[in-house]
């Protein structure tokens, strides 16, 4: 897993610099395996918008655009998929640099057509690997903004392996109340606050658990009038420091709650699920879906699946289905936010040959009433960076909730088994206390 430093800093005072905080981690029992500093590789890089997109005449998958840096109107020929009049995206002008001073940018031509400069995806930035089309700016980035304004300067990213009994470390606020514990910090968590308004979820949304074994708890709520987009530029470089190709705001918030708190949440296009109806059981014989990555599956009754009325509509705790998906075209998000049990997960994922950040958490076990918080957090974030109206309350089913363990901590058992013998039943309580027992 990988943890920015400046996202974990919202949760925690770090009064430590990098060395002693990757030597703290790791006296914690989370080990560092390395240390990077990532962000931008470029210089001269500005945001531009593309006003006109044209065939080349000599290359099917080549386009000629007509780009805007704010002052001056450019001839650029770009191969990418996604490139599209009136989207705002990365320019690097004639005498940028890219790729940490190895590659200045030169006026070229392109199978007989000028090109003055390079429309530029996230790998060639040094924001990710990801080389699958342009990098979207955030709507109302102004024509020629530096791209040090928007994604600022690199920063320290740790690369951590968590031991499979310590699923709760499986977040930036996992790690964050192990930094407190070690340091005797504080920890910050936000408090979602969401704006209720409209017709109550329960009134066009019904959830039924007909496998309460594999699902023991599964919340929906609504947000409608969104508007999709690019997100935030601190949204996007925070994922894509942490691994997660952005792609856009309503399904970049679904993965950013996911990392904060380590929680996995699903969003579906409303409108694409047969009566708001959600039934959460096992797959039939001979049922077949087409997942988010187009590949159709053929699915067996061992399978864990989230279904409407007609169809399943999601591999449960592992991947969406491509009818349901989140597009420019969705209006109305239905927000899933569930525990799935790891048995079923992992025997899914194996099943099929398939993984996901969803299935990692899953299979190693999640925490059944962090599932609220979850979704009230990511309602919050789509009501501000996507204009959504959250509809009153949420459906919860949770037919056997589960109440808290007590366990009883023997002081000089602790001591004993720990050997530490001079350690005070004050600094241990402290330290339970510290990483939320």
């Amino acid at each position: 897993m990988k943890v920015p430093v400046g996202w974990l800093q919202e949760y925690v005072e770090i009064d430590a610099d990098v060395q002693q905080l990757a030597d703290a981690l790791t006296f914690s029992g989370i080990e560092i395996e390395a240390i990077h500093r990532l962000g931008l590789t470029c210089t001269g890089v500005v945001a531009a918008e593309v006003r006109e997109v044209t065939p080349h005449p000599n290359a099917d998958k080549l386009r000629v655009c007509r780009v805007f840096d704010g002052n001056t109107e450019h001839q650029v020929v770009c191969g990418a998929p996604n490139v599209a009049a009136g989207g705002c995206y990365p320019f690097a002008p004639i005498g940028a640099v890219l790729d940490r001073g190895k590659f200045k940018i030169k006026k070229a031509k392109l199978r007989g057509v000028e090109s003055a400069g390079m429309l530029c995806a996230s790998d060639e930035l040094g924001l990710s690997d990801d080389h699958g089309g342009l990098l979207d700016l955030p709507a109302g980035t102004e024509p020629g903004t530096p791209l040090e304004t928007l994604y600022g300067e690199p920063e320290t990213v740790f690369e951590v392996e968590i031991t499979p009994n310590r699923p709760d470390c499986l977040s930036m606020i996992g790690v964050a109340r192990e930094v407190a514990a070690v340091f005797g910090t504080t920890l910050k968590l936000p408090t979602p606050v969401v704006s209720e308004s409209g017709e109550p979820v329960a009134s066009s949304v019904t959830v039924a658990i007909e496998s309460p074994e594999a699902c023991p708890r599964y919340t929906a709520r609504v947000i409608e009038n969104v508007t999709i987009g690019p997100s935030p530029a601190w949204m996007q470089k925070r994922l894509e420091l942490a691994g997660i190709r952005a792609i856009n705001n309503l399904v970049d918030i679904t993965n950013y709650v996911m990392l904060e708190c380590g929680h996995p949440l699903h969003a579906f296009d409303y409108a694409l699920v047969a009566d708001g109806e959600i039934v959460v059981r096992q797959a039939k014989p001979g049922e077949t879906m087409t997942t988010l990555d187009e590949v159709p599956r053929e699915l067996s009754p061992e399978m864990l699946v989230i279904a409407d009325r007609q169809k399943p509509v999601a591999l449960a705790g592992v991947m969406g289905g491509a009818g349901s998906e989140i597009a420019d075209t969705t209006r109305t998000v239905l927000l899933e936010s569930a525990c799935f049990t790891p048995g079923g997960i992992r025997s899914t994922a194996r099943r099929l040959g398939m993984a996901s950040e969803s299935s990692y958490r899953f299979e190693r076990g999640v925490d059944v009433n962090g599932v609220e918080w979850a979704s009230r957090r990511a309602a919050q974030l789509m009501q501000e960076l996507a204009g959504g109206r959250v509809r009153p309350g949420v459906v919860d089913v949770y037919p056997a909730p589960l109440e808290p363990r007590t366990v009883t901590c023997r002081y000089q058992r602790a001591r004993t088994l720990i050997g530490t013998p001079d350690l005070a039943d004050e600094t241990i309580r402290d330290l339970l206390t510290a990483i939320g027992l």
